[in-house]
């Protein structure tokens, strides 16, 4: 098999309305193409967790900065669909025909908005600790009080919720390992083992760092995105979907993936009782690679 393994981190191309999308590729250029969408906060640089893998099973591992983030420049009133198109253009862009999506937390919804937009350009979707919809009761239960907080702050006042937002992204940006410490306090067993991992810290810090790197308002829009209606109904995604979470979660509580995995009419999801939000990126790993990207 010819390959050209491949680390570029910087990269980006110009949208047809002009913005610039911001990406970085990670392991075979002549592999098979899998885009990932970082969680909140995050950016292209979080899909260097899987810089290993992806160039030992000569798979082109493509992380992409969501409007705002990054490299990537603000798209005003965006909309969870709208990424679909993003990623559209950038497939052409690459000339990649079809491809895979991997969205981890908060880039779940936009893996599901993928998977109802552009079905036709998808191999294989998965979904890995994603975030569900708030607007369904009950689903908030168990999501951290400060998380809780800020949700239904920025659902019910959001122009306040984008003004308080950039004191959080100050710490994420200048002090992003302290961050990852607070975090730390927060989470179940397999959690606070896995944030012990030195790679996992290494590619977080650097993820949150350059999530805010031209801005520490525009990424707040996710906030207001999670904070409402998604805008498309996960009832009429017609491919399959993979997903994937840790009963042990307490960053996205289990019965939001539980509701999605009702709710896609043909979801494929696999409940692990001893793994957490982060710890199931590291243990398992291999077996939702074996699905998605091989």
């Amino acid at each position: 098999m010819e390959s050209t393994r491949t680390k570029t981190t910087n990269q980006h191309i110009t949208l047809a309305d002009g913005r610039k999308l911001g990406f970085a590729e990670f392991g075979d250029l002549h592999g098979k193409p899998v885009f990932y969408f970082h969680g909140f906060p995050g950016s292209r640089l979080e899909a260097g967790l899987a810089e290993k893998i992806s160039r030992d099973t000569h798979v082109r591992f493509i992380g992409i900065d969501r409007p705002g983030y990054g490299l990537s420049s603000f798209k005003p009133a965006r909309k969870f669909i709208d990424w679909a198109d993003d990623v559209t253009e950038l497939a052409n862009a690459l000339k990649i025909d079809r491809f895979s999506t991997i969205g981890v937390s908060g880039g779940g919804p936009y893996a599901a908005a993928c998977a109802s937009k552009i079905p036709d350009r998808l191999d294989a979707v998965g979904i890995i600790s994603g975030m569900g919809p708030v607007d369904v009761a009950g689903l908030m239960r168990g999501v951290p009080w400060m998380y809780c907080q800020g949700l239904r702050l920025a659902g019910r006042a959001p122009t306040i919720a984008a003004a308080l937002y950039p004191f959080s992204a100050i710490c994420f940006r200048n002090y992003p390992e302290r961050m990852l410490s607070i975090l730390s306090g927060k989470v179940a067993g397999p959690d606070k083992i896995a944030l012990k991992n030195t790679e996992l810290k290494k590619v977080l810090s650097a993820s949150f760092r350059e999530a805010f790197g031209s801005s520490l308002k525009w990424p707040a829009t996710d906030v207001m995105l999670y904070s409402r209606p998604w805008g498309f109904s996960l009832k009429d995604i017609p491919i399959v979907i993979h997903l994937w979470h840790g009963e042990k979660d307490r960053i996205v509580p289990p019965e939001m993936a539980r509701y999605i995995a009702q709710t896609i009419p043909n979801c494929r999801a696999t409940f692990y009782p001893d793994e957490g939000h982060f710890s199931i990126i590291l243990n398992r790993i291999e077996e939702i690679w074996k699905i998605l990207c091989l």
